[in-house]
């Protein structure tokens, strides 16, 4: 009787220690699981990620390079031509308290910078129509100028008329195949116009856009 009681016993131990096991050999795995899924998961988000900042990174390098090629380097006195749309020539520039106009033997229109210590920069092009329509002298070209590759400033146009006056741009048209001959003005401190800092223009004519060195 005794015999068969220690061998329940073992038998109880026995079962005791597997069931033990088993649990162990369990909770291990159930780690095992986890551990891979978030493994899985971090090396997943990783390659997401990297993949979003490539695509960005190309993007960008991109619109650089399409910048950077939209972006047509002038001389002064160079002919660029737009064709079934204009040639463009800037011709030089002048510096003045006043500016005024190739005739001035009669009546006439000049501009004189109106605040102490300032002065005009002129920036002087002519614009030739190559459409089949008329178009406004003061819609074809909008222009920035920058000194010591810092400062920059805004100006506004006027055009030539026949005799050599200046009229204003805003109620002028250049006829097809007509070249009109026109000035920019930058409304600028001295010390832009007497410094040593270059200065370089960006003008916008339509979709394109062109840089030159004025000085």
């Amino acid at each position: 009787m005794e015999e068969k009681k220690d061998i329940k016993k073992i038998t109880i131990i026995v079962e005791s220690i597997i069931i033990v096991v088993l649990l162990i050999l369990l909770f291990i795995s159930v780690i095992g699981l986890t551990n891979n899924k978030n493994t899985l998961f971090t090396e997943s988000s990783i390659n997401t990620v990297s993949g979003e900042m490539g695509d960005k990174d190309i993007t960008i390098s991109k619109n650089k390079e399409q910048t950077k090629n939209d972006v047509v380097k002038l001389n002064l006195n160079e002919t660029v031509t737009k064709e079934s749309k204009y040639e463009l020539t800037v011709l030089g520039i002048n510096f003045g308290k006043t500016i005024l106009p190739p005739n001035t033997g009669s009546f006439y229109t000049y501009y004189e910078a109106k605040t102490d210590g300032h002065q005009y920069l002129e920036m002087k092009y002519d614009y030739k129509n190559l459409q089949e329509s008329n178009v406004r002298a003061d819609s074809i070209t909008s222009i920035t100028i920058k000194y010591d590759n810092k400062y920059e400033y805004t100006g506004f146009c006027v055009i030539e008329d026949k005799d050599g006056s200046f009229t204003y741009a805003n109620i002028t048209n250049i006829a097809p195949l007509t070249t009109g001959k026109l000035h920019y003005l930058f409304d600028i401190p001295d010390e832009v116009a007497n410094g040593e800092g270059s200065i370089v223009a960006k003008i916008n004519c339509g979709s394109d856009t062109y840089e030159i060195i004025l000085r």
